[in-house]
């Protein structure tokens, strides 16, 4: 491994941990109460009750916060056409999730329990409706699929785990990485101690 690939990957890493921390930011801003459970005396309920009921991302750009958000992940007026787009569908999202929760990812949250669950049925999200997310690629179905996720989570997940997924669902390069490692999580590829073996089928 060269020292290039080295300090790339650490970039990456703190890149992704800034983004995190400024999605976690953002929507404890917005959020009635504080982490500490004092009320939030900036909270913004009109705010987040539009994002909630936005439709689409463009609806959802009428949003100041979705341009605070914008500005918290670091990104300007370059390339804004496309960052946008997708911040907008994390902030439509991350408006309906009601409890975070960092040991909530995403994946783990809707995919089922153990390997020896051969038909799902611990998975809140269906094989299917993993299809369906796996697909996704427009900004206007990846809200739909997104929302979709938080509600069969029942509103509680890692907000800055949340949020990094979306923004990098469908890029080019981390994009197939990213999903491959959801679909993996998702099918508790990790999620049974070693040496486990699955029954057999009757």
């Amino acid at each position: 491994m060269t020292d290039a690939t080295l300090s790339g990957r650490e970039d990456r890493s703190a890149s992704d941990h800034d983004r995190r921390r400024a999605a976690r930011r953002w929507w404890w801003s917005l959020q009635p109460l504080l982490p500490d459970g004092r009320p939030n005396l900036h909270a913004d309920r009109g705010a987040l009750a539009r994002l909630r009921r936005a439709s689409t991302p463009l609806d959802a750009l009428d949003e100041a916060a979705v341009f605070a958000l914008h500005r918290a992940l670091g990104y300007g007026q370059a390339r804004a056409e496309e960052t946008l787009p997708l911040v907008a569908v994390a902030a439509a999202v991350l408006a309906h999730v009601r409890d975070h929760d960092p040991t909530a990812k995403p994946a783990r949250a809707v995919g089922r329990a153990s390997l020896a669950d051969h038909t799902f049925e611990t998975a809140a999200l269906s094989p299917l409706r993993l299809k369906r997310l796996l697909q996704a690629r427009e900004p206007e179905d990846l809200l739909r699929q997104m929302r979709r996720l938080v509600a069969l989570a029942r509103g509680r997940l890692d907000v800055g785990a949340l949020a990094v997924l979306i923004l990098d669902w469908g890029e080019e390069v981390r994009g197939p990485l990213l999903r491959s490692r959801f679909a993996y999580d998702y099918h508790a590829g990790a999620g049974d101690p070693p040496g486990f073996t699955t029954p057999p089928t009757a």
